[in-house]
């Protein structure tokens, strides 16, 4: 395999510290009140490079975003491994994400960009990824009988953005709470609901017969 050229490594490290200094910018004002000249100039970059790159600051906050929730992705797939109940299934899943986004800078990027991760996070592969994961992998555990596979799907959706949401209400100081406790309780909390659907469910049955 050829390795890179120094011109080709060049423009790898333009682009990274592009998006380096973009988060570092949209965590401290968010990216609304970001500019492209901010951008460069703390990137120490032209203008003129930054458009071989990106187009607006919202191209570079997609790709942040992306890059984000495949690495959410990845660390929630590996923290799910060898799982045996939907329980330690749920919770693994929800401390590896606390994990990975409760740095001071994590947390500032989503306190300061909420409106805009949500209308792009949905759309992104890393999300689709991962809610598409969670919904096959929640079909293992016999606690969860949902006889539709969309309702695996809503309530992986539910699962992924319950925890997006009490992220940014932790450090808006709604609660205090450690990441074990919050995991701790969004795990039970949907092992709860999954047990009183079955329950609903199987005396619906029983009535309807």
């Amino acid at each position: 395999m050829l390795k890179p050229s120094r011109r080709e490594l060049n423009k790898i490290e333009k682009r990274e510290r592009i998006i380096m200094a973009s988060l570092s910018l949209f965590s401290e004002k968010g990216l609304e009140n970001t500019s492209i000249s901010d951008i460069v100039e703390l990137s120490n970059i032209g203008r003129g490079t930054f458009y071989n790159y990106f187009n607006t600051p919202k191209d570079v906050f997609c790709e942040i975003l992306d890059r984000l929730n495949c690495e959410i992705n990845f660390e929630v797939k590996q923290a799910q491994a060898g799982v045996t109940s939907a329980y330690c299934f749920l919770h693994a899943s929800f401390k590896a994400y606390f994990d990975l986004v409760t740095s001071d800078e994590m947390v500032m990027f989503h306190k300061n960009n909420q409106n805009q991760i949500r209308s792009v996070s949905y759309g992104s592969e890393g999300i689709l990824s991962l809610v598409k994961n969670m919904k096959e992998d929640l079909k293992r555990f016999p606690e969860v009988s949902f006889t539709d596979d969309k309702y695996f799907e809503m309530f992986s959706l539910i699962a992924i953005s319950s925890a997006s949401e009490l992220l940014v209400c932790l450090y808006h100081n709604y609660f205090e709470a450690s990441k074990e406790e919050v995991s701790h309780f969004l795990a039970n909390v949907f092992v709860s609901g999954l047990k009183n659907y079955s329950n609903f469910n199987t005396e619906n049955v029983v009535a309807d017969e």
